[in-house]
C-alpha cells in the first residue's frame, strides 16, 4: 500500500528510516556470523565468558529478525519495503531529472549525474515488488514464521504442540537472502533518487577482536 507523501523531502525521510532497519540488520547478522567463525580461533577466550557470548550471539540474531519483521511487514500503514515500492510506483515524478537536479544542486557533479536515466524502469520496479511481496515463496515463509513465532507465539500451536518450524523453517541462508534482497532494492532507488547508496560496513565493526585479543593477552601473561 502506498504511503501518502507530499514532497521529495518526505520520500527522502522514508528512505533514511527504512535504511536504518536494513543496514542495522546487515551489520547485526554479519557480526553474528563473524563471531561464530572465530569461535574455533578463540575457543579459550570465548570460554572465559561463555554465558555472555552466548547471550550476545542470540541477541544479535533476535535484533536481525526484528529488523526483518519491520522490513517485510505486511501492515498497510507501516514503513515496509513493499509499501515503499508502492509509494515509488505512485510517485514516479519525484525521480524526474529536473527534480533530481534541484535536490543535488550543490553537488559539483550534478550535470554528469543527471545524464544517467533517473526515473525507475516500471518493469524492473514490478519485478522488485514481486520479489518482496507475500506471493514470493521465501517472503511468504518468513511472514508465516513472523506471525506464529517472532511477533507473537500462536497460542493454539503451543497448546496443541504444533511446531510451525517443521514446515516453515527459516535458515541462516534465508536470512542472508532476505537482507541482501532488501539492501539491493534500497540502494537501487536511493541511487536513482539522490545518486548515493548505503554502506553495510561500519567503522570499528571488528572491535570485538580487540576484546578477544585482550583476553588472550591476559591469559598468556598469566
Amino acid at each position: 500500500m502506498k504511503i501518502e507523501i507530499r514532497s521529495a523531502e518526505q520520500f527522502n525521510n522514508l528512505l533514511d528510516a527504512l535504511a536504518g532497519d536494513i543496514i542495522d540488520g546487515e551489520l547485526y547478522f554479519k557480526l553474528y556470523k563473524d563471531l561464530n567463525q572465530n569461535i574455533e580461533n578463540y575457543h579459550r577466550e570465548f570460554n572465559q565468558s561463555r554465558t555472555f557470548w552466548g547471550i550476545t550471539r542470540k541477541a544479535l540474531v533476535d535484533s536481525t529478525l526484528l529488523r526483518l519483521c519491520r522490513i517485510y511487514d505486511t501492515n498497510t500503514k507501516s514503513l515496509s519495503l513493499f509499501n515503499l515500492l508502492d509509494t515509488i510506483k505512485a510517485n514516479l515524478e519525484i525521480f524526474d531529472v529536473d527534480s533530481f537536479r534541484e535536490r543535488l544542486r550543490d553537488n559539483p557533479f550534478v550535470d554528469s549525474l543527471s545524464e544517467t536515466a533517473r526515473k525507475p524502469d516500471i518493469e524492473e520496479l514490478n519485478q522488485h515488488i514481486s520479489e518482496i511481496n507475500t506471493r514470493n515463496p521465501l517472503v511468504k515463509k518468513f511472514i508465516i514464521w513472523r506471525h506464529n513465532i517472532l511477533a507473537h507465539k500462536t497460542a493454539t500451536n503451543v497448546v496443541n504442540n504444533i511446531d510451525v518450524t517443521e514446515e516453515y523453517n527459516i535458515t541462516y541462508n534465508d536470512i542472508s537472502e532476505l537482507l541482501a534482497r532488501a539492501t539491493n532494492i534500497l540502494n537501487k532507488y536511493s541511487g536513482l533518487f539522490r545518486a548515493s547508496s548505503y554502506s553495510t560496513q561500519a567503522v570499528g565493526y571488528d572491535d570485538y577482536l580487540n576484546i578477544l585479543n585482550a583476553i588472550r593477552y591476559r591469559l598468556d601473561s598469566r
